[in-house]
């Protein structure tokens, strides 16, 4: 008897897009849907948003059949890994930085940047009814937009959805921008109280979260500032205005990291201040007790020579007078450093 048949596996609903990680069609209200081929609508607003994965090698091959300029396939398909935005007629193209996703991270829970998330690029390319993101690292502010898309979120226009992905990194930079603020203020507080332990560790960890931070940031904001100067003629334009909101926002998070950074700059000073000025107090009585001291040790010394001819030596109280003679010398020296004011702490 033979053994029965497996049925055929179901086919991959972009079987017939290699390459690609998923593909959403927007209908003329911004709803997304899944959608397993790019076909024109019948409506003028639908539009797609096709999402590969650079580092499969058929992604390629599937970028050599999209309706896009050459130029965008190739900012598509390059490794630049610089922030980067051109526009080419009414397609643009680019790579904007982001933060890599850590798979199985619920993104609704994480609300900031941890110590081990680092850098990722986004390549895109954009026309007026499609736009094609590629990544090589899973990243979450992508991921962030597609969840959105799926629930309850309509995007009017691929530069809306373009503007979606970048408003969730900047949400990113604002929630741990909060955070580093709120552990600085906890830091400030123990520097005004005097009560310094870690906090020149904490200092140096916040500052160097503030940089990471900082350098994206500046990078996103140096080209969209540019790109919006170069194409500030055109009006009416939905990707200009994008980028002109973006700027805005961009602006605002610029400003608070960098006065993060100054606080921090200024409190890891007063930090190093105050343990200096600890350290000088600590030498100050160092040098007292040692100043104090030598006059004792110099007669204890000269006492115990075993040299003939010693004050003392056949004397019944000869160690009460040179203990005598020891503690006068102490407050001999005393008396000489008050008198020069080197004994006054300052």
């Amino acid at each position: 008897m033979l053994p029965p048949v497996a049925p055929p596996a179901p086919s991959s609903p972009l079987a017939g897009l290699p390459g690609a990680l998923w593909l959403y069609r927007f209908d003329a209200t911004g709803r997304a849907q899944p959608a397993d081929a790019l076909s024109g609508g019948a409506a003028a607003a639908t539009w797609h948003w096709l999402h590969l994965d650079l580092s499969d090698a058929r992604s390629a091959q599937l970028a050599a059949t999209l309706p896009i300029p050459d130029d965008a396939r190739a900012a598509l398909l390059s490794p630049d890994t610089y922030v980067n935005l051109q526009r080419e007629d009414d397609a643009a193209h680019g790579v904007f930085v982001d933060w890599v996703h850590q798979r199985g991270v619920d993104l609704a829970a994480e609300g900031q940047l941890r110590g081990d998330d680092g850098i990722g690029w986004l390549h895109f390319a954009l026309t007026p009814s499609l736009l094609v993101t590629a990544r090589r690292q899973p990243l979450r502010s992508v991921e962030a937009a597609r969840r959105g898309i799926t629930g309850s979120a309509r995007i009017a226009s691929p530069a809306r959805l373009l503007e979606a992905i970048v408003e969730h990194f900047a949400d990113t930079v604002e929630r741990s921008s909060d955070s580093l603020s709120t552990r600085l203020d906890r830091i400030e507080d123990r520097v005004l109280a005097d009560s310094i332990g870690e906090e020149r560790r904490d200092l140096a960890q916040l500052r160097h979260q503030t940089v990471r931070l900082h350098r994206p940031l500046t990078a996103m904001r140096r080209v969209l500032k540019q790109f919006e100067q170069r194409h500030v003629s055109e009006e009416d334009d939905d990707l200009l205005a994008t980028v002109s909101r973006l700027n805005q926002r961009f602006d605002d998070l610029d400003g608070d990291v960098a006065t993060l950074q100054e606080r921090a700059r200024l409190l890891q000073d007063e930090v190093a201040a105050k343990l200096a000025e600890r350290t000088n107090r600590h030498l100050y009585v160092l040098s007292m007790v040692t100043a104090l001291l030598l006059p004792p040790s110099l007669v204890a010394g000269l006492f115990g020579m075993n040299l003939p001819g010693l004050p003392f030596a056949h004397s019944t109280h000869g160690l009460a007078f040179a203990m005598l003679l020891g503690v006068a010398s102490s407050v001999l020296v005393f008396l000489a450093l008050r008198r020069m004011g080197v004994s006054r702490s300052t």
